[in-house]
């Protein structure tokens, strides 16, 4: 489903990717872990479409991504990719259930439809009763679940994962492993996940370790 082949990436003639190739299946579940600097956001963000590689190549669902226009790499962002960011990049203007809405609005799908996915999904990650709070108003968990609920909402191919129980306490975070973990079992969807804990490198099928750009 993911194919990532001989990948490198320089920032300023610095080398921060190193050759680095992966595959993900459907529904698969993977923890990439390594020191902080080693690479690892910077290959959810070539991935993601967000950065483009100096060399190699990413194919998503057989779509080699360095070969779609800046127009079709934002499409496959919106139909294909979810993104849970570790400091969530809430929109601070926009409610908990308006803030999940917006993925699907960028897909062009009525209000009427919109609405009935959002407010099921909010159901199902417990946060139904926050719907009309700023994110300001809410906690780190239910920023968290906000986030994540806006990753699935468009029912993407691929998750992917930036520490995204790192902010919380670890209940909390063992609750969001869990729905992670439902989602991807219920939807086929495969998750790349960047994570320094061991116990979310236990919820993921496999784990990769990165050292200096490299996968070890």
């Amino acid at each position: 489903m993911l194919e990532v082949h001989h990948v490198t990436k320089h920032y300023a003639s610095r080398p921060i990717l190193r050759d680095v190739s992966l595959a993900l299946a459907k529904g698969e579940r993977v923890a990439l872990l390594g020191p902080s600097g080693c690479g690892k956001t910077t290959l959810l963000n070539c991935i993601g479409g967000i950065d483009r590689v100096d060399s190699g190549r990413i194919e998503l669902a057989g779509a080699d991504l360095a070969t779609l226009t800046s127009d079709g790499l934002s499409l496959v962002r919106r139909r294909q990719i979810g993104t849970i960011f570790q400091f969530f990049h809430l929109l601070p203007t926009l409610t908990a259930e308006e803030n999940i809405e917006m993925p699907l609005q960028l897909t062009g799908m009525a209000k009427a439809e919109r609405l009935e996915r959002v407010r099921a999904l909010m159901q199902r990650v417990g946060i139904a009763h926050r719907s009309g709070a700023l994110p300001a108003q809410l906690s780190g968990g239910e920023m968290q679940r906000v986030a994540i609920a806006r990753a699935v909402i468009h029912r993407p191919m691929l998750i992917l994962a930036d520490e995204p129980t790192g902010n919380l306490d670890s209940a909390t975070g063992a609750q969001i492993l869990d729905l992670l973990r439902e989602v991807t079992e219920e939807e086929g969807t495969a998750l790349l996940m960047v994570t320094h804990s061991d116990e979310a490198a236990r919820a993921c099928h496999r784990v990769l370790r990165m050292l200096d750009g490299v996968l070890l």
